[in-house]
């Protein structure tokens, strides 16, 4: 069996919960070196996890001839370049969610990606995890029928409140364009239905300015709400309202066809349904051989397996490059006021 040898840039809490406890549980992984932002906090985790080496720079955890894989925990604005200089390197790549900063970076770190021939992984969205096989069963047969209407909701009340301070989720210099779960959604819809043809949005920042980590007022360039419509290959719309300002909200994806309608409820993981001369919504049950533990998430082993064997593995970069695509869309029509028409990157 092949041993893999793998590194960390930036060991914070999803590699703490997931990451490092998933590769653990692999047969010939082994983890050699971490580096995160600081010396304290690379040496806190290395004795945590049992990992020999810390690293004062990610160049040079990079740089060393014992590691085959990198996985970059870090904030978005550190995802292109640790990225690109792995790839170069000859490493393979797990990165975390989202992919980068804007639409350029996604397409470079995608370059680097076809150019080094290595395994390039993103971290997937657990959002639907649990029902994909599910929905693709009444997206492939008669139940729903041709799809006619998708309505995605994501509401949330976290920066309904003015005084609420910015953290990095909110702070443009450290995640780009990616608003709330937008990105998140995007990358399910691709998922369950295909690419985005178009796009068409509009944007609201209720608060123009709060206060960051370093107790400074800054203008909020990420928005506290996104509406959007964008237009399928399937030539259906699908709509998005994304907000962090709304009280009581839930996050929910419904699926309108022509001969029923499919719901989606995020936060109990739950599908209904309802015919086309039901009155009614029905729990929709997961068969066995449908059911997929997100608690117990396998992306490590696929991670690896990838790298062992060279099998397929979803999201890769140009999963993130497609959904990258439409957030720049998104931020393109609102500033421009029309609709902005996507097309495949070159070179796919």
């Amino acid at each position: 069996m092949e041993t893999i040898r793998v590194g960390f840039v930036g060991l914070g809490g999803i590699c703490r919960q997931r990451h490092v406890p998933g590769l653990q549980k692999i047969p010939g992984v082994e983890l050699v070196a971490v580096a995160n932002r600081s010396r304290k906090s690379s040496e806190q985790a290395a004795r945590e996890y049992g990992i020999p080496n810390v690293c004062d720079e990610w160049h040079d955890l990079i740089g060393r001839d014992d590691i085959d894989a990198v996985v970059i925990g870090t904030w978005p604005y550190m995802h292109r370049e640790i990225s690109v200089a792995a790839l170069k390197a000859g490493k393979h790549v797990f990165c975390q969610a989202r992919m980068a900063m804007d639409y350029p970076e996604a397409r470079a770190m995608y370059d680097a990606a076809r150019r080094g021939h290595r395994v390039a992984m993103l971290c997937p969205v657990p959002i639907g995890l649990a029902v994909d096989a599910t929905v693709g069963r009444f997206l492939r047969d008669e139940r729903l029928g041709p799809v006619r209407l998708v309505r995605v909701q994501s509401f949330s009340d976290a920066y309904a409140d003015p005084e609420t301070p910015m953290n990095w989720r909110k702070d443009h210099r450290l995640s780009g364009l990616n608003m709330h779960t937008l990105g998140m959604y995007i990358e399910v819809i691709h998922r369950w239905l295909g690419w985005t043809e178009s796009v068409c949005a509009s944007m609201q920042t209720f608060t123009p300015e709060r206060v960051d980590e370093a107790g400074e007022r800054i203008p909020v360039q990420i928005p506290d709400q996104v509406l959007m419509t964008a237009n399928m290959e399937g030539d259906f719309p699908v709509q998005y309202a994304v907000s962090t300002a709304v009280r009581h909200g839930h996050d929910s994806i419904t699926l309108y066809g022509q001969n029923g309608t499919l719901h989606y409820d995020v936060a109990t993981d739950e599908l209904s349904y309802g015919a086309a001369r039901s009155q009614t919504m029905e729990p929709v049950g997961i068969a066995p051989e449908d059911a997929y533990d997100v608690a117990n998430w396998d992306v490590e082993q696929t991670f690896i397996d990838a790298i062992r064997s060279g099998t397929e593995y979803h999201p890769d970069f140009y999963d993130g490059l497609r959904y990258m695509q439409v957030i720049q869309a998104a931020y393109d029509s609102a500033r421009e006021n029309r609709v902005v028409h996507l097309h495949a990157p070159e070179g796919h």
